[in-house]
């Protein structure tokens, strides 16, 4: 026991542990950015760019890392350069590491749903933006874990420098026992001394995944936020209307803010005043009917939709539509699932490229440009979308699972816009409190209800000042009793003056509130009027045909009881 102990506290190998550490520190954080560039490469939508770095990942984990290190040791004096054995052992590993973390970093990636990078697009967010804000945020939690087994994997592997001459810990091991030939004693504290060094990257990795858990940082939210309102940081009075629109529930105000509390640096504030009536934010206002005023004097459709096709993969799913949008209009998209009513939805906003035909909203075409006679997209379409100023509301809501409410609100108008922070926070509190959502800045999506999230979702499109709202079928995916008060946001918006283009099945919300219906089946507008037109008496057989459907499942839910009656 005692050789142990003397030999575990002998300078001599921890100076070699020292080495082994700093081999290993060099190593992971060099080939980190280069594994992200090759995961990216291997997600390229471009065939050449994705296969480049396969033969180079093939090589580097099918070969021993040791034959590796022999390899370079001897090949680059041979090309002319003269490296230290320590550096050479540095490079061999980087180049063995990228490979691995590069398929590490790919997975995560991966693992994110494409449904968050739709939602971040549709705000105007560039690529760079969307990849750096939104997924790998979101891919940190699937990464993390397997990078810190990899951190572990390196320090071992140091101890494969040692054919290569390099004084790391174990070729120090080994010369201490060729001269007193006490293996058990030294060997058992060179495994100590790698033990506590691969202790410390597990420490980190617990600290990371911390800070990462989502659930976690929401219990701090709630556990600060109730503290904040035992020492008094409660608001002096209800949050009233905002923005000069209606509120909510029949007009009744929302209730007070809480304490704010970013998730992130822990800090308590007493809450900002709420907005009232009084109180109107007149940009706001003025972006809600800027679509109407942009086109009167024109006298053209907000929306003009000329001849689309689309396809996938051979199969066309918009056969030629064409379809105007007036400014101030709220036209309904209806028909049974396939019709391509969600495609046409996206290819307004550029979240599909058109195949052939053209889309212009306010005049102007977005993500394309002419070449001669024909439209060719633009290589970022992000600047096109964040000046036409369309928001998207989705189906799945598409909040970003690791922001808050407030942080979803604000990404697109500080990140896409350049408006002050500051500012941003104020009018989302108004927004909020004019949903009936004030109190729930600091919570995260997980936190929320279907109905909730939606109407962040909103919020959240609402918040960049848009001239047209794209709702992809917005209440399918709740139940019905929280229909109600996502249908009652979209009249606020309607009320208003906003241009809206409405994919849903809520019929009756449509007849009420609808200036055009149009009626889509197999790629192709069927029938479109005014709904008390199309409703009351359509042209077409397969209209009628599917109305009859619509008109029973309406029938049904009206004997179901007081909660289906709500969802209508």
């Amino acid at each position: 026991m005692s050789q142990f102990t003397h030999y575990l506290t002998l300078g001599f190998l921890w100076q070699g542990l020292l080495i082994a550490i700093e081999i290993s520190l060099a190593a992971f954080f060099a080939a980190l950015p280069f594994a992200l560039g090759v995961a990216l490469m291997r997600m390229s939508r471009n065939a050449i760019v994705r296969w480049i770095p396969v033969p180079f990942i093939w090589v580097m984990r099918g070969t021993p890392i040791l034959l590796q290190l022999l390899f370079w040791y001897d090949v680059l004096p041979n090309i002319g350069i003269h490296t230290s054995a320590m550096a050479t052992a540095i490079i061999g590993l980087v180049l063995n590491e990228i490979a691995f973390m590069a398929e590490i970093i790919r997975g995560g990636l991966l693992g994110v749903k494409q449904t968050q990078r739709d939602a971040a697009a549709a705000l105007g967010l560039s690529r760079w933006q969307v990849l750096y804000l939104v997924v790998i945020p979101q891919a940190l939690r699937t990464i993390a874990p397997a990078m810190s087994n990899e951190a572990i994997i390196i320090i071992k592997n140091t101890s494969l420098a040692s054919v290569i001459t390099v004084g790391e810990l174990t070729l120090r091991s080994e010369q201490v026992t060729s001269t007193n030939f006490q293996y058990a004693a030294v060997f058992a504290a060179a495994a100590v001394l790698y033990l506590i060094a691969t202790s410390a990257v597990m420490l980190v990795q617990s600290r990371l995944e911390a800070g990462l858990d989502i659930e976690r940082r929401a219990r701090i939210t709630a556990q600060a936020s109730l503290r904040a309102q035992e020492a008094g940081f409660v608001p002096v009075g209800p949050a009233g209307p905002a923005f000069g629109l209606p509120t909510p529930n029949g007009g009744r105000p929302a209730g007070g803010l809480l304490a704010r509390l970013t998730g992130r640096d822990r800090h308590i504030e007493p809450p900002a005043q709420p907005a009232t009536r009084g109180e109107a934010s007149p940009e706001l206002l003025s972006a809600l009917r800027a679509s109407e005023e942009a086109s009167a004097g024109a006298g053209e459709p907000y929306v003009q939709i000329r001849d689309v096709r689309k396809a996938f993969h051979g199969n066309e799913v918009i056969k030629g539509v064409s379809l105007d949008v007036e400014p101030g209009n709220v036209v309904f998209l209806i028909g049974p699932s396939g019709s391509g009513k969600t495609t046409l939805l996206r290819t307004i906003n550029h979240l599909e490229t058109v195949d052939d035909g053209e889309i212009l909203v306010g005049g102007e075409h977005v993500g394309y440009r002419r070449r001669g006679e024909k439209l060719v997209p633009v290589r970022d379409p992000a600047s096109a979308r964040a000046k036409a100023r369309i928001g998207m509301v989705f189906q799945h809501f598409n909040l970003f699972d690791h922001l808050t409410v407030m942080e979803n609100i604000m990404e697109a108008p500080v990140r896409v816009y350049g408006r002050k922070p500051d500012e941003v926070r104020r009018e989302a509190r108004g927004l909020l409190a004019w949903a009936g959502l004030a109190g729930y800045e600091n919570h995260y999506p997980h936190q929320l209800s279907g109905g909730q999230q939606q109407r962040i979702a909103i919020i959240r499109a609402v918040a960049t000042h848009p001239r047209l709202m794209l709702f992809d079928e917005p209440t399918s995916a709740l139940d019905p009793e929280l229909v109600g008060e996502v249908l009652q946001l979209i009249r606020r918006l309607a009320e208003a003056g906003m241009t809206m283009v409405v994919v849903s099945h809520e019929i009756v919300f449509a007849r009420e509130w609808a200036d055009n219906v149009v009626f889509m089946e197999d790629g192709c507008v069927i029938e479109e009027g005014k709904p008390e037109e199309l409703f009351r008496n359509p042209r077409e057989d397969r209209t009628r045909a599917f109305l009859s459907l619509i008109d029973a499942r309406l029938s049904g839910a009206r004997a179901g009881g007081p909660a289906e009656q709500e969802a209508l």
